[in-house]
């Protein structure tokens, strides 16, 4: 399996600084994050752009094994999900561009005005359509377990089996189970029901705060066994590449705000290189 890193949690770093800080540490490969202003705006996805990017991957001896896209099909009418069918059918064309073929999905957040099965039919309707997309293209969308609405074992399973393409796979996110407010216990047993769909994965580790909210901290330090983790995915043969999604501790305009941006900067790289490390380790053993 690959190491890699998830690079919105590097978002604060300019794209040839990225590149050489994963280098830095090892890593193959990424999670290349397209959300707006990441890497200090230093990505151009313009055709003359996306060579550039591939052409510099590479040349560095490092790859792209998923690009991490946005898309909301909580919605029913019919022009806003046609709107997502084509920003979808555009995340496909740079993705095949940046010679990877997973693009990384949302669902969606919770609609006010919309029942919890409303929003779930409406995410298999539209994801229905859009595997049409990516079997058209060729690409792979991988659902991660994001936000509150989908981290639950039944819906996850609901629409990834309605859906029902081998287009459609799942981004298994192993911090944000417990980040939505599920125990530790109920996490494991959402690892192991999601690996047989996994096409991509997110490596959190977090320690549980009094209030049950959880702090992301590097993969090691927190109350997850990723000897568990890699166990469930073993078991169904997963290949895929490993990401560590280190997101360090506090908020960034905060912290720029409060003149410790540098020392967050700091602290986020050696979180990071710290995970990978772990996961190194964990794994030659």
């Amino acid at each position: 399996m690959e190491l890699g890193v998830v690079t919105l949690s590097l978002g604060c770093l300019d794209f040839p600084s990225l590149l050489q800080f994963l280098k830095d540490i090892g890593a193959s490969t990424m999670e290349l994050s397209t959300a707006d202003g990441v890497h200090n705006n230093t990505l151009d996805f313009t055709a003359e752009g996306r060579r550039a990017i591939a052409d510099k991957v590479r040349s560095e001896g490092l790859s792209i094994v998923s690009l991490g896209g946005y898309s909301d099909f909580t919605i029913a009418d019919p022009d806003a999900v046609q709107q997502q069918l084509e920003q979808l059918r555009w995340y496909c064309q740079l993705a095949l561009d940046l010679d990877t073929r997973i693009l990384r999905v949302m669902a969606g957040n919770p609609r006010p005005g919309l029942s919890k099965t409303e929003m779930v039919d409406n995410i298999i309707s539209g994801f229905k359509a859009a595997t049409e997309v990516a079997e058209e293209y060729g690409v792979i969308f991988s659902l991660e377990n994001h936000g509150t609405l989908i981290n639950d074992l039944d819906v996850m399973l609901q629409i990834v089996e309605s859906v029902g393409s081998p287009n459609f796979r799942v981004t298994l996110d192993t911090g944000n189970y417990c980040w939505a407010g599920r125990t530790i216990e109920e996490a494991y047993v959402f690892f192991e029901k999601m690996a047989p769909y996994t096409a991509n994965v997110h490596l959190k580790d977090f320690l549980t705060q009094p209030d049950r909210t959880v702090q992301f901290v590097p993969l090691g330090d927190g109350e997850l066994d990723f000897g568990k983790v890699m166990e469930a995915l073993r078991g169904v043969g997963y290949q895929g590449a490993l990401l560590c999604e280190y997101e360090g501790m506090g908020e960034p305009k905060e912290l720029i705000a409060a003149g410790t941006f540098d020392e967050y900067v700091a602290q986020l790289k050696a979180g990071t290189k710290r995970s990978l490390d772990y996961m190194r380790l964990l794994i030659d053993a």
